[in-house]
């Protein structure tokens, strides 16, 4: 299991996003947070990511404010799935650490130009890295690899073909998805092999301390708003901190719609290679029929361990008390 990797995390807490950052903090090297508007406003969502690294006692862990509005589109939140301040119930004190003033994309450029091997995370819209690559192409040379919670090789959550993340800001999207990063994609068809219950809210009730007590209070909103939480954000950081969560992930090539008026926001996924016979598996595990579709820029997860994921969970929080 790793515990050192580096990396830098662009997010919108957001509940979900919450959680990923406990796991974060607590397995891997964090070397700063950029917060973007997404699931709220960034004025909460800036608020969010330092008021969570203050309660896990990371507050020492930078975090930069970026765009709040995307490339072109009108904002889109999700504070019906989050709340209207982006932590369900939770009212956020008065924080320790006064914020910084640099904009997160100098500062998200700043880091990979000094820092090597280092993992970007993102989480959310795609805004703040877009906005990071115009403004210094030699960027992408410097990340060498994204991991993102967004897209998806099937169905949409947004409409029928888009997923949140990506139609909040579709060009920014594609400007990410062209720019030659390699790129490890957990999408909606991975995220909803997920589902945390009223069972976990349990558990985690029953754990002590303040950031078990917060992570119960989170889960158990995200459950009440449709009795169960997938907790996207959170799996695509485990596939770093536990590779093996990942079961199965296959290469392919990835567009971003800009311009469908049905389909603007979807990851259009070319996984013709992986057609098989059967009629009940329309994506299947292994090159069937290759096809020349162009360079294979994501690796898509396909498959998850719910139970190790769960395992990770629990016991991430159980330790912060440890």
């Amino acid at each position: 299991m790793e515990t050192s990797k580096k990396v830098w995390i662009d997010c919108d807490p957001g509940i979900d996003d919450s959680f990923a950052l406990l796991l974060a903090m607590k397995h891997l090297s964090v070397v700063g947070i950029s917060a973007v508007g997404g699931n709220t406003g960034l004025d909460h969502t800036f608020r969010n990511a330092r008021y969570v690294t203050e309660l896990a006692g990371y507050g020492d862990i930078p975090v930069y404010a970026g765009y709040d509005m995307p490339m072109f589109a009108k904002p889109e939140r999700a504070e019906n799935i989050h709340g209207n301040s982006g932590l369900g119930n939770i009212m956020v004190p008065r924080l320790k650490e006064a914020q910084r003033k640099e904009h997160a994309v100098d500062a998200l450029i700043d880091a990979f130009r000094y820092q090597k091997d280092m993992t970007l995370v993102t989480l959310g819209p795609l805004t703040n890295v877009a906005q990071a690559l115009l403004k210094e192409p030699e960027l992408k040379h410097r990340i060498p690899e994204i991991i993102s919670m967004g897209g998806s090789v099937t169905t949409g959550n947004y409409n029928a073909c888009a997923e949140f993340n990506i139609v909040v800001d579709p060009e920014a999207a594609k400007i990410v998805f062209e720019s030659g990063i390699p790129i490890r994609m957990v999408g909606l068809n991975l995220c909803r092999q997920n589902s945390m219950t009223k069972d976990e809210v349990e558990q985690l009730k029953a754990l002590p301390g303040l950031v078990a007590a917060a992570a119960a209070d989170l889960l158990e909103y995200s459950v009440n708003q449709g009795r169960q939480s997938q907790l996207c954000d959170a799996c695509a950081i485990a596939w770093l901190i536990d590779p093996a969560i990942i079961t199965c992930a296959l290469p392919m090539h990835v567009d971003v719609e800009t311009k469908g008026e049905f389909t603007r926001g979807m990851t259009v996924c070319d996984y013709r290679d992986y057609i098989g016979m059967s009629p009940k598996e329309d994506i299947g595990r292994e090159v069937c029929y290759p096809v020349d579709s162009g360079e294979k820029n994501v690796l898509a997860a396909m498959e998850f361990d719910k139970a190790r994921f769960k395992e990770l969970l629990i016991q991430t929080i159980k330790s912060y008390e440890v």
